[in-house]
């Protein structure tokens, strides 16, 4: 590895890739709240899910919903560090370096929005009835 923590060459293995792929959601976790609530709420769906005894196929939503959240979350994130380490702390200053951003901020945005009412759909005839 380099000394910044980013592997110095290529992946030789898939034990390396994976190990590498891991610290980086880790480190994403330790430093991004968004992601740690939409983990958080990733456990709550799960949690519901069980107790709620909802079906395969319907599991099958609630897994895409929660991945797609948090790997939408995780590519924000990536956009606001390229965003700080290319630009620097005065990142505020340039209005397509701010449209770039909301933009990432507005993927996140949708993708939340679309997880949301995937829930609905799913855990609605759960807890109201009408299956």
């Amino acid at each position: 590895m380099a000394s910044n923590g980013s592997p110095a060459h290529k992946n030789k293995h898939f034990s390396q890739s994976l190990r590498h792929a891991l610290h980086g959601v880790g480190s994403a976790l330790k430093r991004e709240r968004n992601l740690r609530f939409d983990l958080f709420a990733s456990v709550v769906v799960i949690i519901a899910g069980f107790w709620l005894q909802v079906t395969r196929r319907d599991w099958l939503w609630l897994v895409l919903a929660m991945i797609s959240v948090i790997a939408a979350e995780l590519a924000n994130s990536v956009v606001e560090a390229l965003v700080r380490l290319q630009v620097g702390p005065d990142f505020d200053s340039d209005p397509l370096i701010g449209r770039l951003l909301n933009m990432a901020a507005g993927f996140v945005l949708v993708i939340g929005i679309g997880a949301a009412l995937i829930g609905v759909l799913v855990f609605w005839p759960y807890l109201f009835g009408g299956k």
